[in-house]
């Protein structure tokens, strides 16, 4: 009598947690919305501006509970989890038509099932393994936030229409006020004539 209440049980648990768990879809394979590179970026070696990313670029999805964020600094810091970051396809500088550059595909991202605020998020690879590392060092993007409702089997993943986005160089703070110094002497030394 133990031996079946106790596989009855791990019967119960084992659907529980199937039904529990969910899944998005992560591509822009039928949108044909290709990243690109943007007039402030990296030279040569990330694309020039306006090349569809490739190879040498990495994408990820992350998460959050679904909310109106104000700001940036607040979805990262409500942000639940992330995708394995995944490679476009092409050489950068190739075409959605040609190559498959701009373009990616992740697949089905499981999360817990539930409706979720998400961002795509891009960045140059070559050195650089994490969005975080080449934030301020290398082209970067990111996608405009959307609400999503994952899907639990059997019912197929729902897929995102991830609109177009650029990647491109993010000055550091101080390169900005550094610049606004020079304007500001600029003005003044103006003034005095």
């Amino acid at each position: 009598m133990k031996k079946i209440l106790l596989t009855l049980t791990l019967v119960a648990a084992c659907a529980s947690t199937m039904l529990g768990q969910g899944r998005i879809g992560f591509d822009n394979l039928g949108t044909g919305n290709a990243i690109t590179v943007d007039t402030a970026n990296q030279g040569a070696a990330g694309g020039a501006a306006g090349a569809n990313v490739g190879a040498n670029y990495l994408i990820q999805l992350v998460w959050a509970p679904q909310a109106s964020y104000a700001n940036q600094a607040l979805f990262d810091a409500a942000a639940l989890g992330s995708s394995t970051p995944v490679a476009f396809f092409g050489v950068t500088g190739g075409g959605p038509t040609t190559d498959g550059a701009g373009l990616f595909d992740g697949g089905a991202v499981p999360v817990a099932a539930g409706t979720y605020t998400i961002q795509a998020r891009a960045w140059y690879a070559t050195g650089f393994a994490s969005y975080a590392a080449a934030y301020n060092n290398a082209n970067t993007g990111l996608s405009t936030l959307m609400n999503i409702t994952s899907t639990a089997p059997p019912t197929p993943a729902q897929f995102t229409a991830f609109p177009s986005f650029t990647v491109g160089i993010v000055p550091e703070p101080s390169t900005l006020a550094l610049a606004g110094l020079g304007v500001a002497s600029l003005l003044l030394f103006r003034r005095r004539k």
